[in-house]
């Protein structure tokens, strides 16, 4: 898939992968819409970097958990660009949440932050991204693969994610291809446990923490290729060849 003068929408794209991702895109060509929740700041900043590069750009305020929203991303995409290529689902929500103190409300946050941001939005960019045989490119996790203690609403619903993933391939072929890249010890939250963190880096491959710019590689390289579908690829420097 040729990327140059193409249209992209990254949700969650103001910061940390999303913002990667949007970037990685914009050297590629790609004109980029960049989706954000509650961070105009760093949307703008996004915007301004990728104007920068030599594209167009543009941000847009929606929670795209709510339909409506995600419905009113996708007719603001194609009212500024005139077309939509990509969809970029990066949007989600990832915290620790032990059983006895897990909530409905945590319980529904994963479910709405990591899944519903997915299906919301194919629902109305199908049609166009069917037009343009364009792609899906959505942000799942290691963890849908291999979950992890302390973590099963996350864990779920980015398996649910997969789910939803392979599910579009199958639908929406040929025309569209849809994938998953599954990050492993990339960007790990600013909180999180020192010793818990180099616990997971000793546990890959590589021996290293990976980056927010290996990710974004990986999420312009399923963009474009036009012979991969359904596949979930994992950018974790090999943290699932090991089982502990």
């Amino acid at each position: 898939m040729e990327l140059r003068d193409a249209v992209a929408i990254v949700t969650g794209g103001a910061r940390r992968l999303g913002r990667a991702s949007a970037l990685a895109l914009a050297h590629a060509g790609c004109h980029v819409v960049v989706n954000h929740h509650r961070s105009p700041e760093a949307a703008a900043d996004t915007v301004r970097d990728a104007h920068a590069i030599g594209v167009r750009s543009a941000a847009f305020q929606a929670d795209v958990g709510d339909p409506e929203q995600a419905r009113a991303l996708v007719e603001f995409t194609l009212a500024s660009f005139g077309r939509l290529d990509v969809l970029i689902a990066n949007a989600g929500v990832f915290r620790r949440t032990p059983l006895a103190e897990t909530t409905d409300t945590d319980w529904d946050d994963m479910l709405r932050g990591n899944l519903d941001t997915l299906f919301h939005l194919a629902r109305f960019a199908a049609p166009h991204l069917r037009a343009r045989h364009g792609a899906i490119v959505a942000t799942a996790d290691v963890a849908a693969i291999r979950p992890w203690g302390e973590y099963g609403p996350y864990a779920a619903s980015k398996s649910a994610l997969v789910g939803l993933v392979q599910g579009l391939a199958a639908e929406l072929a040929p025309e569209v291809r849809v994938n998953a890249v599954a990050p492993g010890p990339v960007l790990f939250p600013p909180d999180y446990d020192p010793v818990l963190r180099q616990r997971e880096i000793d546990r890959t491959a590589l021996g290293r923490e990976g980056s927010a710019d290996d990710v974004a590689a990986a999420v312009e390289f399923l963009a474009r290729s036009d012979y991969i579908t359904g596949v979930v690829l994992p950018v974790d420097g090999g943290r699932l060849l090991y089982r502990t």
